[in-house]
């Protein structure tokens, strides 16, 4: 079994077509197909499901897939860290976040622990939800991510890094627009603009509930797959939006932000692999603990930490 063998393996998994497959890895199909069946003879089992109208993965191909896409992630590091050598690079640490966490705490998380970390490049991947972040997590792909929850706590441990409150853009010239706060329950007759609810059922649930518990069910105008296309619908008039506060760090002409009192709130976690972690995530993690211990510290005696 060699490299070769485990790319054509994730290209058909991920494209669940030969041609396709064949198309991405470039090569031809023949060639993919043989590569293929040389994996199945030496491991001594179907990975793949074939029939004349579709692919599919078969339940070994299914487990043996976390594993080549394990595999192929740490061959790639390897190539990386011998080609950043020369570079004077020697740390390479790859995050994955949500909006919340980039707008938010993961900035700061990043410069103290580059500015203490000789030789370190970061390479920092958004996406719109937490499930995505979590396989990337447990592919390998991800050494950390900033996500809401997880949901396989025997693979993936977490840390708390924020609990916050959430705040409402509204278009400038609504009449709350100048408000100092607002409550959940002043926004009844207003049309919201949400996240998909694939994006992230659990965030989109957290705010239809806490609408509810507010003695109403919002009424909604429109989606956005992003915070700058949501905002832009607020400044087009189409509604107001909900946003973690951390998100508040974001402006853009034709909104305002307002607090939303404390009738709602979530969770940043940051995550990583339980086992099976570079040493780079481990210090990592070591650091940011002793800087929210400092902040902790901090807080309790009314002085500022040292940097």
């Amino acid at each position: 079994m060699d490299l070769r063998q485990m790319r054509a393996f994730v290209a058909l998994a991920d494209n669940l077509h030969f041609g396709r497959a064949a198309e991405a890895l470039g090569v031809s199909q023949p060639a993919l197909s043989q590569l293929l069946s040389k994996l199945e003879v030496e491991l001594g089992a179907e990975l793949v499901v074939r029939t004349s109208r579709e692919v599919s993965l078969s339940p070994v191909g299914e487990l043996f897939l976390e594993g080549c896409r394990r595999t192929l992630s740490e061959a790639l590091r390897a190539e990386e860290i011998v080609r950043d050598a020369p570079l004077g690079i020697n740390s390479h640490l790859v995050i994955g976040t949500l909006g919340a966490g980039a707008n938010g705490p993961l900035p700061e998380m990043i410069s103290r622990f580059r500015a203490a970390t000789r030789g370190l490049v970061v390479e920092l991947h958004h996406h719109s939800n937490s499930a995505t972040l979590e396989r990337e997590i447990l592919a390998g792909s991800l050494d950390l991510g900033v996500v809401r929850s997880i949901s396989n706590e025997q693979l993936v441990a977490s840390r708390r890094l924020l609990d916050e409150q959430f705040v409402v853009y509204f278009p400038a010239s609504h009449a709350l627009a100048d408000r100092e706060f607002v409550r959940l329950h002043e926004l009844a007759a207003e049309d919201f603009i949400l996240w998909p609810r694939y994006h992230g059922p659990s965030y989109y649930d957290l705010i239809i509930s806490g609408c509810q518990r507010a003695g109403f069910t919002p009424h909604i105008t429109g989606y956005g797959t992003s915070l700058e296309s949501q905002l832009a619908l607020v400044a087009a008039g189409i509604g107001i939006t909900l946003q973690a506060k951390s998100n508040s760090s974001i402006i853009r002409a034709g909104v305002r932000c307002i607090p939303l009192a404390a009738d709602l709130g979530a969770t940043l976690w940051l995550a990583y692999r339980r086992w099976h972690r570079p040493p780079i995530v481990d210090r990592f993690l070591a650091d940011s603990q002793t800087v929210e211990h400092n902040k902790r510290r901090s807080n309790e005696q009314g002085t500022t930490p040292h940097t």
